[in-house]
């Protein structure tokens, strides 16, 4: 067998870019300003999410990923284009509380979204806001709070966690309300490397049980799990298509501003230095695999 062969047959599959669930995000032709001048944040960007799916909305700051993620619940209104959320039409105000009810978002700090100073309290809030029977609020307290693997937590203080237990309990305090999208922006960027892999395993096992995902980041390396990756750009859709078939071209992220995974980088360090690998890794655990080799 030649060695062409066997680095096709050693690489991992790719994961197809095609969702085959029906969308339950879609954007076309969505276009947003927050100046008089009419600079557009969003330009005539169009973009669908398939309901399961886990898609990452990458850019540097400045890019639209924030201001996309802002009409998706609701937070904006629609200027211009069309955008449907859970099979909703964003444009309409009669939507709005049900859009924001279905689309749940953690924020980069989630100290901004405690309302209580104790855990359960916390997560009954939004379920009481979304006027959940009181009866059923409890459950519902219980059930979030084993997703994020925090039960027994109820009666403490979320102000005196860790950075990446209180990221927990803020994603919790969205599950409580049981959305049907889950909507991460920059939910690592203040946590170190321990914090940032609880988040990041939460997410995975969100994702796991079948919720929808859209994780926001500068980072390219947090959205390596991703079933899509979407890059944005000046407010437009620069690439869209699996981790691998973007993060692995390097003009594409240098295009966009972003910063190759390290796996990624060390690859094509090793190419100038003379030593092939079969294929481009995106992760640790591939780099090290065909290191070892």
């Amino acid at each position: 067998m030649s060695d062409a062969i066997k680095a096709e047959k050693s690489m991992p599959d790719i994961i197809k870019t095609e969702n085959p669930m029906p969308d339950v995000i879609k954007a076309e032709n969505l276009a947003h300003s927050y100046a008089e001048d009419g600079h557009r944040s969003l330009d005539r960007l169009s973009l669908s999410v398939g309901q399961g799916e886990f898609l990452a909305l990458l850019g540097r700051n400045g890019s639209g990923k924030t201001t996309l993620a802002r009409h998706l619940n609701a937070l904006l209104q629609v200027q211009q284009g069309e955008l449907t959320v859970t099979y909703l039409n964003a444009k309409d105000p009669a939507n709005v509380w049900r859009i924001r009810e279905k689309t749940g978002m953690v924020f980069q700090n989630p100290e901004n979204q405690f309302v209580s100073s104790v855990v359960e309290e916390d997560l009954a809030f939004g379920p009481r806001n979304f006027g959940v029977p009181e009866a059923e609020i409890p459950a519902r307290v219980r059930r979030a709070l084993e997703a994020v693997d925090m039960s027994g937590y109820e009666k403490r203080s979320a102000h005196l966690l860790s950075g990446g237990q209180k990221q927990r309990i803020a994603i919790a305090g969205v599950l409580a309300a049981e959305p049907d999208i889950l909507i991460f922006d920059e939910v690592t960027s203040m946590l170190d490397p321990a914090g940032r892999k609880e988040v990041r395993d939460t997410i995975a096992g969100l994702h796991a049980k079948g919720k929808t995902i859209i994780l926001i980041s500068q980072d390219v390396g947090e959205a390596v799990g991703a079933d899509r990756a979407a890059i944005l750009h000046g407010g437009r859709l620069l690439a869209v298509g699996t981790p691998r078939e973007l993060f692995t071209d390097p003009e594409l992220l240098r295009r966009a501003g972003l910063t190759p995974p390290l796996p990624v980088r060390l690859y094509h360090d090793l190419r100038g230095r003379g030593i092939r690998l079969p294929y481009c890794p995106i992760t640790c655990g591939e780099l090290e695999e065909l290191l070892c080799r």
